[in-house]
């Protein structure tokens, strides 16, 4: 199965419509006035439901949203709400023009190919720093993403994928003590989470498993270069750009 097909089943079954409709995202702060709420409480808040929305299909790229009514749902000022959407411009995922819309980024699979580029070059820094250090609890949390991405597989779920390896690989990131590093890397891979969901064939999972399998041995043995092996797995992962023709 192509990744085009599922995800337009996914499309269709989703209560969010693509398009320049707006959506409703889950709110989990209680209706209050933003007196009651530290300001940046609410902008993390609103920007992590935002951001889960995206992530989880419940905002397609394209759809429109709006401030006020984000900002009705979380009984808060809008204020904060827009702090938070540019925020999420900041990363790329929401783009807006003035006056005309604000819409969930639609990221090609060009876009997803030159984030991977830059992540790939980031995370190789990670683990040259980390892996040796990495604390136990990091290689166990690891492990449990890995099992994880490997129950997701025969299901063919994009999102339920796409959130293990997001989970496995945010693992290494907090060891660092390099925070501009730590920055880079959580900015560039949110791009890569939703551009992947909407490629037109799937990435080579069989790759993606042994490169996490690999850093997590690497993780276990404080061993480097076997970190290093990972990464050149992960060099060799193609990010398809287009759908293969179908054979004669």
């Amino acid at each position: 199965m192509r990744q085009a097909e599922y995800n337009a089943g996914m499309a269709d079954s989703s209560t969010a419509p693509r398009g320049p409709a707006s959506a409703s995202v889950p709110a989990t702060v209680p209706a209050a006035g933003p007196a009651s709420i530290a300001t940046s409480k609410v902008v993390t808040t609103v920007f992590d439901r935002v951001l889960a929305a995206i992530h989880d299909g419940t905002l397609l790229p394209g759809q429109h949203i709006s401030d006020s009514e984000i900002a009705e749902q979380f009984g808060v000022s809008r204020t904060p709400v827009r702090e938070a959407i540019q925020r999420l411009r900041e990363i790329g995922l929401i783009e807006a023009s003035p006056g005309r819309f604000t819409r969930i980024a639609d990221v090609t699979p060009e876009q997803t190919e030159q984030a991977f580029i830059v992540w790939r070059a980031l995370y190789y820094v990670l683990v040259n720093e980390v892996v040796e250090r990495a604390h136990a609890r990091v290689l166990n949390a690891m492990i449990r993403d890995n099992e994880q991405y490997t129950a997701a597989l025969p299901t063919l779920n994009p999102h339920e994928i796409a959130r293990a390896t997001l989970d496995f690989f945010s693992r290494l990131p907090p060891e660092s003590k390099n925070l501009a590093l730590q920055r880079a890397i959580t900015s560039v891979v949110h791009i890569i989470r939703l551009g992947s969901l909407h490629l037109p064939e799937y990435i080579d999972f069989q790759a993606l498993g042994e490169a996490q399998t690999l850093l997590i041995e690497a993780v276990r043995t404080r061993n480097v270069s076997i970190g290093r092996a990972a990464m050149a797995v992960l060099g060799d992962l193609r990010i398809p750009l287009k759908e293969n023709e179908p054979k004669a």
